[in-house]
């Protein structure tokens, strides 16, 4: 099956990613909720059991510690962050919780996260999964639910799947989705120097009509001032060109990339550059020839 059969599918069909390792934090308590909403960049007040949430974790100077979803149940909130980012996370929330009843657990090594793909890979999931965790997760590239289980029933969920004709992806298309679409990954395209407009988080993962989170004031005057001097773009990469390949302009340094994929649309990749670059079209030198910015990804009060 070819890569644009597949990633077709994960937009349109059914199809079900890897068995994946993913940073859970499990939270209980009578104030998880008002807790992470304080914490948290995306607004979680009045969030319904069994909706989910896509935010960010900043520290006071507006940098990422981490990002991903809340899910809230019943008696609890499942955090789902990049593995990079869960030691973090959980030490940057445990670090502030003083009088609130708030209790974190680190469930990464014995749960596990199924992304099921495309609309019809949803519904059959929903069927099967049952009262699992699961969360639609706008950050795939595609139509997605990630369905959150212990590690021997998740791989029972993704055989089942893929035996009720849903196609079989493997991590390589699951990049190409996210890289063609433009997504930063924690680990990759951000860490913990990034501000999150720099990485395009702004839209998805930012509620401008909060009250007070750690980090909001740097994230106001970035996004009123617009004064970022880098943000990730989307580049169309020559053969051999990886994440750590300088961009050069003029015989300077203008960024770097942090991404690379082999797409539908060639080989593309998502990168850092100066402020001066956010063109599309804009022809920066890196290892082996050229590379083309296709898309701006960096949001900020100016673009």
């Amino acid at each position: 099956m070819t890569l644009a059969e597949k990633l077709g599918a994960a937009r349109e069909g059914a199809a079900v990613g890897p068995v994946l390792r993913r940073g859970l934090l499990r939270l209980t308590g009578r104030d998880r909720l008002d807790y992470l909403q304080r914490m948290c960049t995306q607004n979680l007040a009045g969030i319904a059991p069994g909706e989910a949430a896509y935010g960010a974790f900043l520290t006071a100077k507006g940098r990422l510690v981490g990002e991903g979803m809340a899910l809230v149940r019943g008696e609890e909130v499942i955090l789902d962050v990049d593995p990079a980012a869960v030691a973090g996370t959980r030490a940057h929330l445990e670090k502030f919780v003083i009088m609130d009843d708030v209790t974190l657990e680190d469930r990464s090594e014995d749960l596990r996260v199924v992304p099921v793909l495309g609309p019809e890979g949803i519904r059959r999931a929903r069927e099967r999964a049952g009262t699992a965790p699961a969360a639609e997760n706008p950050r795939r590239g595609a139509p997605a639910l990630d369905v959150v289980l212990p590690a021997a029933e998740a791989e029972e969920l993704r055989a089942a799947l893929v035996a009720d004709g849903a196609i079989a992806l493997g991590e390589a298309d699951l990049e190409a989705l996210r890289v063609e679409a433009g997504l930063a990954r924690f680990g990759a395209d951000m860490d913990g120097e990034r501000l999150p407009m720099e990485a395009g988080l702004t839209r998805q993962a930012i509620y401008f009509g909060k009250g007070c989170y750690i980090g909001q004031e740097v994230v106001l005057r970035a996004t009123v001032r617009g004064h970022l001097q880098k943000g990730l773009v989307q580049l169309a990469l020559p053969p051999g060109a990886g994440p750590g390949a300088r961009l050069i302009a003029g015989g300077e340094d203008v960024g770097w990339v942090t991404s690379a994929a082999e797409t539908t649309r060639g080989r593309l990749g998502l990168g850092y550059v100066r402020r001066a670059h956010w063109k599309e079209g804009e022809r920066l030198e890196t290892d082996g020839g050229a590379a083309v910015v296709r898309q701006v990804i960096v949001q900020d009060g100016t673009c």
